[in-house]
């Protein structure tokens, strides 16, 4: 797996490489950490449990979700948000929600709580 989260004093940078990149059809992701609302680590399959419509990417149950998904209403958001998840076989997930486009991050980390930490003391 080359999925790499970084978290700098104003953007959160998900780059993904070699076959991640050809699963998620994307190779980098940049979200203000301004637009973060909250930070959270959420099981893998609760996390995908948050998904409808696979709109591009790969989904393989249980091996692979990665790409950019619809999201079921259940979760409370407006409609038309859309998520993007990397997500492979960790039990935990770093689960991300934005104000703006994609609404859901969903990444997995080598320390998820770490990372949660450091973005929910951004997002109040």
């Amino acid at each position: 797996m080359a999925v790499t989260t970084q978290v700098t004093h104003d953007e959160l940078i998900i780059t993904l490489t070699g076959i991640d990149a050809l699963w998620a059809l994307k190779r980098k992701l940049v979200v203000s950490r301004s637009i973060i609302t909250s930070a959270k680590v959420f099981d893998r399959k609760a996390t995908i449990r948050l998904l409808r419509l696979r709109l591009w990417g790969s989904y393989l149950p249980g091996v692979v979700c990665a790409g950019t998904f619809s999201v079921s209403k259940k979760v409370g958001l407006p409609q038309g948000c859309r998520a993007f998840m990397s997500v492979y076989r960790a039990k935990q997930v770093l689960v991300v929600t934005t104000s703006g486009k994609p609404a859901i991050i969903g990444v997995e980390t080598p320390q998820p709580e770490a990372f949660a930490a450091a973005l929910s003391s951004s997002a109040r």
